[in-house]
């Protein structure tokens, strides 16, 4: 008789199905917010992970690392984004939309991870997840509405699961900032050596963030009076993470700022953030969803100085939380069904224009926000070169900061003024007073 490996599952039925419901919901909301689906292996270099996740528990400790016949030293994949930053690399992804805007593509991925760690409620050795990921060139200004829609795309998820969940959020600065307040606190956390646990002694010399989220050396006196990150942040930080935070409020995404936040790769930069479950019985396995910005990763592993931003879905913490509420190929951009592009060449109502986004995508109109300020020309061709049902922009020639939407198929267009909210509704009359026979397809 044999046994299944431990720390694997047998998926009863039940589970498959529950699984099902949380990736559909996943690539729906993926496809309303123009992400591009992708596979990679489960089989990488090892030199991967020692790279992207170097002085992690990951590396240290938990990876499934072999060598073949070949003599390749091989792993199988513990997390997902060192694979996806490979692929784009290799593939040459990030240059798919040269033509128009070729500073962002967003991709989604999901499968099985693997990890040698101690079996335990939430925590197996193959494990579901899934990511998300956007990728940029562009200068750090428009980093935060990337980090706001990609926290957007989180919380719909797990609201419309019916998850009941706390958004936690903390911005732990850029690299220069991070490696001076690192210094400090090792240097403080030495007075205090003996007192930490053999695995917070071990990170004090190549992971010492991991400390402040340790559950049980966190919570020692002395750590009350050690150096605290937010003191040290750059001004260009402060305004990346108040900027994150304001369109989140516009969005309508609750929040609490946690400047105890860390995560624990070191690749993780400025916005950092993790959805918990407030369900009791979650336990010490309550996050559900985590993810930050990675200014660097994509350079150091030998790709071009490109930023990004992303976050990890835990699919089997999720269906073990699901049952306790209850009791593929890479895709262009461009042949997206994208129904709603919406760009403007002007500040003054990008903001505005970002929640309108944000509420025709509630009503499962595939919507694409660009986030680039550009000449109304421009725009208009990059639509009509996707094949965009309808275009929303700014009137360059009005005074008035006014804006449109426009019918591709009728040639109909209206005008309207994106900070008045009745709009919303004079936009959703404008798409719904269509010919029945060239409406759009919802289902």
């Amino acid at each position: 008789m044999f046994n299944r490996v431990k720390g694997t599952k047998d998926y009863e039925s039940n589970d498959i199905e529950i699984r099902n419901e949380i990736l559909d919901e996943f690539l729906h909301l993926a496809e309303v917010n123009c992400f591009n689906l992708i596979e990679t292996p489960i089989l990488e270099s090892a030199d991967l992970y020692k790279r992207s996740v170097a002085g992690s528990d990951i590396v240290n400790k938990e990876m499934y690392e072999f060598t073949d016949k070949g003599d390749r030293k091989l792993s199988l994949r513990p997390e997902g984004t060192a694979g996806f930053i490979r692929a784009l690399i290799e593939n040459k992804w990030y240059v798919t939309n040269e033509e128009f805007w070729p500073t962002t593509t967003k991709f989604v991925y999901y499968g099985p991870m693997f990890r040698y760690e101690q079996p335990q409620k939430g925590r197996m050795r193959q494990f579901y997840q899934a990511g998300a990921e956007i990728i940029d060139s562009k200068s750090s200004e428009l980093n935060a509405f990337q980090d706001a829609e990609l926290i957007q795309m989180a919380s719909n998820l797990l609201s419309e699961l019916n998850v009941n969940f706390v958004l936690k959020i903390n911005s732990i600065g850029d690299n220069k900032s991070r490696e001076k307040y690192q210094e400090d606190l090792r240097k403080y956390l030495e007075n205090y050596k003996d007192e930490l646990t053999e695995i917070s002694q071990e990170r004090l010399k190549n992971n010492v963030f991991r400390i402040l989220d340790d559950k049980i050396d966190s919570q020692k006196p002395f750590m009350k009076n050690a150096p605290v990150l937010r003191d040290y942040l750059s001004s260009e930080s402060e305004e990346h993470f108040k900027k994150t935070l304001h369109l989140l409020d516009i969005l309508g995404i609750e929040y609490e700022v946690d400047h105890s936040l860390v995560r624990g790769l070191d690749y993780y930069d400025e916005v950092v953030y993790e959805f918990m479950s407030l369900d009791k019985n979650a336990g010490a396995q309550a996050t559900i969803i985590g993810g930050g910005r990675y200014s660097n990763l994509v350079k150091d592993l030998g790709g071009p100085d490109l930023r990004a931003a992303g976050w990890g879905l835990g699919i089997d913490r999720l269906i073990d939380l699901l049952k306790l509420q209850k009791g593929e190929e890479y895709s262009e951009l461009v042949e997206q069904n994208i129904d709603v592009l919406i760009g403007t060449s002007s500040n003054e109502c990008k903001e505005e224009l970002f929640a309108i986004a944000s509420y025709l995508r509630g009503l499962d109109l595939n919507t694409h926000f660009v986030y680039e300020l550009a000449k109304n020309k421009k725009i208009y061709e990059k639509a009509q070169k996707i094949k965009a049902r309808f275009l929303i922009l700014n009137d360059e020639k009005a005074l008035n900061n006014y804006c449109f939407i426009k019918d591709f198929e009728t040639n109909k267009k209206i005008k309207f003024d994106p900070k008045d909210l009745d709009n919303f509704e004079k936009i959703l009359d404008f798409i719904e007073q269509l010919d029945e026979s060239s409406e759009i397809d919802n289902d």
